[in-house]
Formats: structure tokens, C-alpha cells, sequence
């Protein structure tokens, strides 16, 4: 295979698995078959991202907003589920319900990963619609999932996960205006960085050495967002009900009875946001 995923979208498979293979039970999520996609040699555990110690926190808010994201789709009843910078996401392959599953990312990462899927024996094409979107030309990923079968009057639920701090102000209004567009009762969930500053102190230095990870690997954080701000751009973008779930929010609905200290707490907080019925423009 000529394509390859995104190392991001890679490292996070990884890191979900890892939460399963070094974490004390029960597992916030439960995620082997992203490391099984990924195809990574028997020495992935020794990479230097894969640390158990370093990558605690960032393991943690990884879990912790799938969690929340597919706890959302399953208690909505929605029959359709949007993924925006879908990478190695394993919802349609460990969820068997009947929603409809629509992954929307780079053409070089939908690629890579239908051909691991195919491979792997995976690719349930009746329920799974990986939806190639060329971002950088400008196409709207709205539109090309439309053309992949997503019905914009049916209720659905959009996920954009680990994604906001690399897009413009701008760019994130664009794509919660599309996602605002669609039938009442769809629902929005993002989740955003808060400015390094208000990160907790012990954090603090993992972010740090992530914005600058980032930054040199050409992909630098373009927005880290405030909660007034974040929940501010769901409104303008026109929904109707916007709620923020902190990190510390979720670290008392998926850890709080644990014992091995493992905590999202300063890591990525979530707005879950729900359209209304007055139609708005996706443009």
C-alpha cells in the first residue's frame, strides 16, 4: 500500500489500545482492534510515545472523549454518526447496532485504512461509509457526505475530536455551521484545548512539549479556546442547546472510583451542542 495514515491518527489508536494493555480495570474504553488496524510490529509498546508513565494524561483525555462521544450517539437513537478527522476511529467495527457510520478524513488516511480493513475482514460497507474529504481544496465535507448516503433530514450525530486546535477560528465556525444545518435534534460534539495557562501546573509541561511536537511535525495549533469561547462558536454557528463538559466533568462521570490515579483532568474538554428546528444555511 502507497498510502499511510496520518502518524496522529496512528499515535492515537496506539494510545487507546495502550489504555486496555497497562491500565487497571474497568477500562473507560475498551479498544484493542485500533492497534490491530494500525498493523504496528510487536515493538510498538517501546516507542517513546507509548511511555505508560509520560503518556498518562494524554492517554486518559483520549479515552475519556470517546467515551463520552459514543455514550452520546448510543443514548440519542440517532441512526446516522458523522466522524470528522475520523483517523483509525473503531466505533463502526465494536458497535453492532444498526447507526450508520459515516468517516470523514484525508484521502491518503481513508485509503490506507479501507485497504487494512479489507485485509483485516472488517469493512462492513452496508453500515461503514468511509468518505474521502480533499480539505486543504476547499471541499465541503458535508457535501461529499451527503453524496456517500448521509441524509441531512434524518437526526445525526457529528464527533470532531482532537481536531479544533489545528484549524482557524474561522475553519471551526465553518464546519459547526454545516454540522448546525442538519435535522433538529442533531447533535455536536467537539472538543477543544483550553490556552497552556489554564492548564493545571503538573500539565502544563506536557502541553508545552506537545504545541512544540506539533509545530515542528508542520502542523501547528492554530486555536486553543476558552470555555465562553468554544461554547460561543456552537451559538454563533446556530445551535440551539450548548453545553461544555470539562475535563474535570469527565473525570468524575468515567474516573472517579478509580484507585491507579489515571485522570483527563487538564486535558480536552468537550461542547456538546444540539441543533434546533429552524433551518440555517450549511454555507
Amino acid at each position: 500500500m502507497s498510502e499511510e495514515p496520518d502518524s496522529t491518527a496512528v499515535r492515537t489508536a496506539l494510545w487507546r489500545g495502550l489504555h486496555t494493555l497497562v491500565d487497571d480495570p474497568p477500562h473507560v474504553l475498551d479498544d484493542a482492534i485500533g492497534v490491530e488496524i494500525a498493523g504496528v510490529d510487536e515493538t510498538w509498546r517501546a516507542r517513546p510515545d507509548m511511555d505508560p508513565a509520560r503518556t498518562r494524561a494524554n492517554r486518559a483525555s483520549i479515552v475519556a472523549r470517546a467515551r463520552a462521544v459514543e455514550d452520546t450517539v448510543i443514548a440519542s437513537g440517532a441512526g446516522q454518526y458523522v466522524i470528522l478527522g475520523a483517523g483509525l476511529d473503531t466505533f463502526a467495527q465494536r458497535h453492532k447496532g444498526p447507526v450508520r457510520v459515516f468517516e470523514i478524513d484525508a484521502s491518503a488516511t481513508q485509503a490506507w485504512k479501507r485497504a487494512r480493513l479489507v485485509q483485516l475482514g472488517l469493512l462492513d460497507s452496508t453500515r461503514l461509509h468511509l468518505v474521502p474529504v480533499d480539505f486543504e481544496a476547499g471541499e465541503s465535507w458535508l457535501d461529499k457526505a451527503v453524496e456517500a448516503g448521509l441524509d441531512p433530514a434524518v437526526p445525526t450525530v457529528v464527533s470532531m475530536l482532537g481536531v479544533t486546535m489545528y484549524l482557524t477560528p474561522e475553519a471551526i465556525s465553518t464546519t459547526l455551521r454545516q454540522s448546525a444545518s442538519l435535522a433538529a435534534g442533531s447533535i455536536m460534539v467537539f472538543s477543544y484545548s483550553r490556552p497552556i495557562e489554564m492548564a493545571p501546573p503538573e500539565v502544563r509541561p506536557i502541553l508545552e512539549g506537545a504545541a512544540k511536537g506539533a509545530a515542528a511535525s508542520g502542523h501547528p495549533w492554530l486555536s486553543l479556546l476558552t470555555p465562553d469561547q468554544a461554547a460561543g462558536l456552537a451559538r454563533q454557528a446556530g445551535f440551539a442547546d450548548v453545553e461544555v463538559v470539562t475535563s474535570t466533568e469527565l473525570h468524575e462521570r468515567y474516573f472517579a472510583h478509580r484507585h491507579d490515579g489515571l485522570s483527563p483532568v487538564g486535558g480536552e474538554d468537550l461542547v456538546i451542542a444540539t441543533a434546533g428546528g429552524d433551518h440555517i444555511s450549511p454555507e
